[in-house]
């Protein structure tokens, strides 16, 4: 069994915001409720399941799950039912260890996914047949460095999907590289673009952040060490390329919790993405939060509010959750250090429609540490569904929304991750 190298122990950013001690109150509403299902869960394809997506890999139009195991290098495909339950893992080698899983239709054809490989360090494309396997596969050059984070999205506006890495440099540092897609599962050679300094893992988001209609990145860096790291902001020029990063320094002097993941959505629907950056607590599971940073719409951010959120958040997304037409925000909670198995569960922010979000509430995933998590509507009732990997049993936990919504929901707001 591949011993697990440090970064991986959270795969999951200049104006400078400096995070105040005190806590920000966010204004409550009385309106709206959220409700899951008890969880249900399945064995996972492999041991240390780090990694998940859902998507629809056989054309059937019902979501399907991706999950990548570490230990045993394969990519094992669940393809759903209709009803929020799946049948049997269909297994495709994957990499030596995978622990990151992207997806998107890469060849323009079938849904194809994106895997990196904390061994070899290159990451991989498995091209879909449309069935639930991969076939045929591309690799892609990371300049053996490893690759910790994914986005996927057309960058130059030629209408084909191309692949957004970011990749952590020794001993310090991370960067962009860009693949940009031939339209056949190939791929060009990569294109670098600095976006932090930060030591230790990190998350990616795309979005249209500057509302030009070109598409973007925002990138969370971290450097434990100091509690801190920063979100960069590159703005794209729609044909490939980025301008110099825009640096947003973030930082908590007066606890151990350091910023862990990252997500993009409209959170004050003033119809410019927002950012929302959760800090996690691993040694004591307090101090925990979720720092918001609302967007300008021209590409910069101002600092929102804290959130409230459960104890060491380690994933996120954002969907509307409850049909009252504001995003809100999910996440995984893993108490304890990661890897000391407690049980885990997700947390559901409501939220206010203005930026600012209700209290957390929590349900079970009936799995210990909870990695990673991905939001689809499994059983076609139209609300969105929550599917966590849960490393410590090696397990994979769905949980079906049964928030009654109004006679007519707004439409499901799942942010890609």
């Amino acid at each position: 069994m591949p011993t697990r190298p440090a970064y991986l122990l959270n795969v999951l950013l200049a104006v400078t915001i400096c995070i105040p001690a005190a806590w920000s109150a966010a204004q409550q509403s009385s309106a709206g409720k959220v409700n899951f299902a008890r969880a249900i869960t399945y064995p996972a394809p492999g041991s240390f399941p780090s990694g998940i997506a859902s998507g629809d890999f056989n054309n059937d139009g019902i979501p399907d799950l991706a999950v990548v195991a570490y230990s045993n290098g394969i990519l094992g495909v669940a393809l759903g039912k209709g009803n929020g339950q799946f049948n049997s893992w269909l297994y495709t080698s994957a990499s030596s260890a995978p622990s990151v899983v992207a997806v998107g239709k890469l060849d323009g054809k079938n849904l194809d996914a994106v895997v990196n490989d904390d061994q070899q360090l290159n990451p991989t494309v498995l091209l879909g047949a449309g069935d639930g396997h991969f076939p045929n596969s591309t690799l892609l050059s990371s300049d053996n460095n490893p690759v910790v984070g994914f986005a996927i999205g057309d960058f130059d506006g030629d209408h084909k999907e191309d692949v957004a890495a970011t990749v952590q440099l020794s001993p310090v540092g991370l960067d962009v590289y860009l693949y940009l897609s031939n339209g056949d599962g190939t791929f060009q050679s990569p294109r670098r673009f600095k976006a932090g300094g930060g030591n230790q893992y990190s998350s990616i988001v795309s979005g249209d952040f500057n509302n030009d209609g070109k598409l973007d990145l925002a990138v969370l860096s971290v450097n434990p060490h100091n509690n801190g790291g920063s979100v960069a902001v590159l703005l794209g020029d729609g044909r490939g390329g980025f301008r110099r990063p825009i640096f947003y320094y973030i930082r908590n002097p007066r606890s151990n919790a350091f910023p862990s993941v990252l997500a993009a959505g409209d959170f004050n629907r003033d119809k410019n993405l927002d950012l929302a950056v959760a800090f996690s607590n691993y040694s004591s599971n307090k101090s925990s939060y979720v720092q918001v940073l609302l967007g300008n719409g021209d590409g910069t951010f101002r600092k929102g509010v804290r959130a409230a959120v459960g104890p060491n958040p380690l994933d996120m997304a954002a969907a509307d959750f409850n049909g009252d037409g504001k995003l809100d925000l999910v996440v995984t909670n893993s108490p304890c250090a990661q890897g000391c198995g407690f049980p885990s569960n997700i947390s559901v922010l409501l939220g206010n429609g203005n930026g600012t979000f209700q209290n957390p509430v929590s349900f079970p995933t009936r799995g210990r540490s909870a990695l990673k998590l991905t939001v689809a509507d499994f059983n076609g009732d139209g609300k969105p569904d929550v599917a966590t990997v849960n490393e410590a049993d090696s397990s994979v936990s769905v949980l079906l929304n049964t928030t009654p919504f109004p006679s007519q929901p707004a439409a499901m707001q799942a942010i890609r991750h």
